[in-house]
């Protein structure tokens, strides 16, 4: 799909106007879709009424969840950036990069009383930089599978989709809407596309929320935080001329991070399907692929509590298509080895005493006649 569908979906996005004053809803359900389904939301109790004349109880200092805020509320992104631009000629130039929770990749704020989100990335290791606003709710798009956001964007049940034309091509972001696995801490998503005589395609994802403050995460104890995670993978290999094709992959399905308080040590293990493959945003047939579509991805890692902080590497990762298991070697360059890989885990702790988890982690590495590059964020509620 060219520029001409990127003009029809812009023009569909353009004439739905400006913004609503005080629209509250948050955004359209999306249904279908591949990999591993997010559990249900949680149903939201009914307040109990108040007879007139009786006092009113003192609320209990309970922290707002995420997104029931008053005023515009900036949220920092810890998250994963990956960009491959094509030129008119097929050469290709790709970069990625993982950010810390003290570095993060940028910021997510969102308005209230209009109803506006604003996604503002700055990452030069990633050679992403975008700040586009959603405007509600002109912005706001069902995911019905074809452009409307793009057929390669991954559909999942429990998020909302936002697409905007930002005068450079088309930019959709998404989240996991807040309450169906966690409340403090979310997963969103961001994908940008560009195509007429050179292509740019920009994925994104990354863990949001209201971090714990640094004096309030536990020092003793110790806690199973269980949630979701959200990866985009590109994989390279190579034709018969030497000419690079690369591959865009979608991962998705559950997390669990296992912390010692006392001991300050995490671990983090990762279980999801793989997604239909996309290659200059036109689907890849599965016959073929290294890794088809409904291979089972697995993970794990360890990192380093410091400061309501963690930070870590990954030990283990792989592929099962089928009947075939498939190691990603991601071992770092040493003497004597052909292999040039490496991996990281980055996160930190969300609301009130660190009752949930969120972060992102990264595998570079090579499978049979590939390379890959593996972007995560996840989520983890206690």
């Amino acid at each position: 799909m060219r520029m001409s569908a990127l003009l029809a979906s812009a023009c569909l996005l353009v004439g739905c106007g400006g913004a609503g004053g005080g629209v509250s809803s948050l955004g359209s359900t999306a249904t279908g879709g591949t990999g591993t389904p997010t559990p249900g939301a949680t149903p939201t109790p009914t307040p109990t009424s108040v007879p007139i004349g009786t006092a009113t109880p003192t609320p209990t200092a309970a922290p707002t969840v995420l997104f029931d805020v008053a005023a515009t509320t900036s949220y920092t992104a810890i998250g994963s950036l990956q960009s491959l631009s094509i030129d008119a000629t097929g050469g290709q130039s790709y970069s990625g990069n993982a950010s810390t929770a003290a570095t993060p990749s940028g910021s997510i704020s969102y308005n209230p009383r209009d109803g506006i989100f604003t996604l503002e990335l700055a990452d030069s290791a990633a050679n992403v930089n975008r700040n586009v606003r959603f405007q509600d709710p002109g912005h706001r798009t069902d995911h019905d599978g074809s452009y409307i956001p793009r057929a390669e964007i991954i559909a999942l049940p429990g998020f909302n989709y936002l697409e905007a034309a930002d005068g450079q091509g088309l930019s959709t972001f998404f989240y996991q809407r807040p309450g169906t696995r966690t409340s403090y801490v979310t997963l969103g998503g961001f994908v940008h596309i560009t195509e007429n005589d050179s292509e740019l395609y920009e994925r994104g994802v990354f863990a949001f929320g209201t971090p714990t403050a640094s004096g309030a995460v536990p020092r003793t104890g110790t806690g199973r935080y269980a949630g979701d995670f959200l990866a985009t993978m590109v994989g390279t290999d190579f034709d018969t001329l030497r000419n690079p094709t690369s591959r865009f992959q979608w991962i998705n399905g559950t997390s669990t991070v296992d912390v010692d308080f006392s001991r300050s040590s995490v671990a983090l293990a990762v279980t999801g399907a793989v997604s239909p493959a996309f290659a200059g945003g036109e689907p890849v047939p599965t016959a073929g692929l290294v890794i088809p579509a409904g291979s089972i991805f697995t993970a794990s890692g360890t990192a380093t509590l410091a400061g309501g902080a963690f930070a870590g590497r990954m030990t283990a990762a792989q592929f099962a298509a089928g009947t075939r298991t498939i190691p990603v070697d991601f071992a770092a360059v040493s003497a004597g080895s052909s292999t040039a890989g490496a991996s990281s885990i980055d996160g930190t702790f969300f609301g009130p005493n660190g009752v949930e988890v969120g972060g992102n982690f990264r595998v570079i590495g090579g499978i049979p006649d590939q390379r890959v590059d593996i972007h995560g964020a996840f989520t983890g509620k206690k």
